[in-house]
């Protein structure tokens, strides 16, 4: 008779254990805005100082990356087609966490 709280204390532990683990990382989530922040600021300033170089350098690469925004394969352009992958793929990882 003793041993049934035990267990379903262990149990309790058990799956709030789980739960805990399935959740994302906030703290990699705000470190992750911050670079994203960083990065941003630091192309904000560059463009301040050096604006119209900026632009024809940022220009230039942008121009390389025409081919990927053809369309290729139904109508739809590379880029489109990575962003379905990248969608399917996050919704995939998360049902696969919450299995």
């Amino acid at each position: 008779m003793t041993r049934r709280p035990f267990l379903s204390r262990t149990h309790r532990a058990r799956a709030a254990r789980a739960r805990q683990n399935a959740s994302g990382d906030p703290g990699g989530s705000m470190r992750l805005a911050v670079l994203v922040a960083l990065v941003l600021v630091a192309l904000a300033v560059a463009a301040g100082f050096r604006g119209e170089e900026t632009a024809r350098g940022v220009g230039g690469l942008v121009a390389r990356l025409a081919p990927l925004a053809e369309p290729r394969l139904f109508g739809a352009s590379i880029l489109e087609l990575l962003a379905i992958a990248a969608v399917i793929g996050v919704c995939a990882l998360i049902l696969w966490r919450k299995r």
